[in-house]
């Protein structure tokens, strides 16, 4: 299989059109905005005969093909995928990660599960994947994957039907950063940030790794809201475009069946590892992943805070500076506001007239947290200036658009990065 193919739709961008249902078993209502605004959501009205059954089991969508109803006995690990793939990144499903998943071993200790949803299809299964044998445990009706009331009803259903001793969630979709994760055409909606802290806390179950099968989610403000669920022990993501084919699941869960008490932390290097061998000069070398500590990164976020702090008090006379230390930052590809932090504190240290000692030790303070919170950093030939986690610097026009939307993460008002940017953007 070509390892370029993927360059030909990067999961990034988002096709969201109109949905106008044609009636049926589901009533659908939305309320849509625009960018800023409130995403679609689907509000399901269920016949009476399937109510009592939706609730028991706190489904979004109508249950087609009853369950065993009974948890399988206790694994090593659940490794769960929610495979948002009602949008262009459908193929990929067929050709790609489910031969991944296929060619892996099977095994006792480590459940491999599956909530599928494509664009193509009218329902949304569950499936366990063992060897070649793909087996669909439940089906049920259209779901809106852009949903976070969705994504809490798979945690918790994962958890539920495969107990184990670790979890891990990966989320495979298109991705956007701060902006968003798992796009849903059919309902043209997705789920930001402060939606994705809500779902995995309302699920209420440890996620030990979480992985973004997705385009740019490598960033601080996707890492530090997720950490106030206390809930992610490990972020694996990429600062830049994520391959189509997307993280090799082979390579990655064959070591976990043949150690199936492998720890969190291990799996997550084995992830960032096995993504580098494939993808080493991919993407024209422009492509990354990393680990990170959640916890770490909650526990040492006041060294941004400080820096932040410093930054807005020193603006007026240091603007010149700023712009030149981001214009020699590394960006990601087509979007230069996401820019690599290490680097950017690199950059700004060594600005000519940055003489200011405070903020070069702050500077320095957050590099160095920065380094305390990476577990594994992999990145492609064209990416050596970069550490693994990026952020976002807003100028003028993206500051317009993205103003109100970014105060509404966590990240922008904890830290004061937001005040930050939008003095810097007078």
């Amino acid at each position: 299989m070509d390892k370029d193919c993927h360059l030909i739709q990067p999961r990034q961008l988002k096709y969201a059109h109109d949905y106008s249902p044609a009636g049926g078993e589901l009533a659908l209502a939305s309320h849509c905005r625009g960018k800023m605004g409130v995403k679609n959501r689907r509000h399901y009205v269920l016949s009476m005969t399937v109510v009592a059954v939706v609730a028991a089991l706190m489904v979004p969508g109508m249950l087609l093909v009853a369950p065993t109803g009974r948890a399988e006995t206790t694994a090593s690990w659940t490794f769960a995928i929610y495979v948002a793939a009602d949008n262009s990144l459908e193929n990929y499903w067929d050709s790609t990660t489910l031969p991944f998943l296929q060619a892996v071993p099977p095994s006792d200790q480590v459940n491999l599960v599956v909530l599928l949803d494509e664009k193509t299809t009218s329902t949304t299964e569950i499936l366990k994947v063992s060897g070649t044998t793909v087996t669909t445990v439940e089906t049920y009706g259209e779901m809106n994957t852009g949903d976070p009331a969705t994504l809490t009803w798979w945690i918790d259903r994962a958890t539920t039907l495969w107990p184990s001793t670790y979890f891990a969630l990966m989320l495979w979709d298109h991705g956007y950063g701060w902006h968003y994760i798992c796009s849903d055409d059919t309902s043209a909606s997705s789920i930001d940030m402060p939606e994705l802290q809500g779902a995995i806390a309302n699920a209420g179950n440890m996620i030990n790794v979480l992985e973004f099968d997705a385009c740019d989610m490598g960033m601080i403000e996707v890492a530090y809201q997720v950490s106030l669920t206390n809930l992610v022990q490990y972020m694996v993501a990429s600062e830049e475009y994520e391959a189509g084919d997307g993280l090799p699941l082979t390579t990655v869960l064959t070591p976990l069946v043949n150690n199936p008490s492998m720890l969190p932390r291990d799996l997550s290097i084995v992830m960032v590892d096995a993504y580098g061998a494939l993808y080493t000069n991919t993407n024209g070398g422009k492509m990354t992943l990393a680990s990170i500590d959640v916890p770490q990164l909650k526990a040492t976020i006041g060294t941004f805070t400080t820096w932040s702090a410093r930054m807005l008090y020193l603006l007026p006379t240091y603007k010149t500076y700023y712009a030149a230390a981001v214009k020699a930052t590394h960006y990601m590809s087509a979007i230069p506001s996401f820019l690599d932090l290490y680097d950017l504190g690199y950059h700004l240290l060594g600005t000519k007239g940055v003489t200011d000692t405070q903020l070069r030790t702050a500077t320095a303070n957050m590099q160095s947290a920065l380094q305390s919170y990476m577990v594994k950093f992999w990145g492609g030939p064209k990416m050596l200036d970069c550490k693994g986690i990026s952020f976002y610097w807003a100028t003028y026009n993206d500051w317009y658009y993205d103003e109100v939307a970014y105060r509404q993460i966590a990240f922008a008002a904890n830290t004061g990065w937001g005040n930050f940017l939008d003095a810097y953007n007078v």
